[in-house]
């Protein structure tokens, strides 16, 4: 079984939580962590194309199954390429050696990814991240069953409770 869906726009890399402060109406401060505003909007989106990509997707298909994630990560080609370069890069070439990390925006797709995809990221066997230039930015994410015969099973135990079976 393989799904595969596309994020639109430049991807966010997962970043580390900030430290700030909270001032009490009493006057007491305290330090806080927070998660960044642009990782939350990334992860939100992320759960929003897969699932407008699969509606009726429950992640218990793959309980218990180990995954293959791979993750294409195309990178706008910078404007000050020069024509020649911009062809080298759009052919396969060039590739892509900016921020941000490869894993890092792994990081932030696969934890996006937990509970709406699959049960948990930790089920990932084998992974593969990839940048490549594009004339526009955007992720492929493909998820592939290493065994599919679980996931069938796993298929056919929901069939057999939703249609009222033991």
């Amino acid at each position: 079984m393989t799904m595969k869906f596309v994020i639109d726009g430049k991807p966010q890399a997962k970043q580390s939580f900030k430290v700030g402060t909270v001032t009490t109406k009493d006057g007491r401060t305290f330090a806080t962590q927070y998660t960044p505003k642009e990782m939350k909007y990334y992860a939100n989106l992320v759960k929003m194309m897969f699932r407008n990509t699969y509606p009726k997707h429950l992640p218990s298909v793959f309980y218990d199954v180990a995954l293959a994630v791979t993750i294409t990560v195309h990178v706008a080609i910078p404007k000050s390429y020069s024509n020649k370069k911009k062809g080298l890069a759009l052919k396969g070439s060039l590739v892509p050696k900016t921020k941000p990390d490869c894993d890092n925006i792994a990081k932030n797709i696969c934890d996006a990814l937990n509970e709406v995809a699959w049960p948990d990221d930790k089920q990932i066997a084998r992974l593969l991240v990839k940048k490549v230039f594009d004339k526009n930015p955007f992720v492929e994410v493909e998820i592939d069953a290493i065994n599919s015969q679980s996931v069938k099973n796993n298929q056919a135990e929901q069939m057999s409770l939703l249609s009222g079976g033991q």
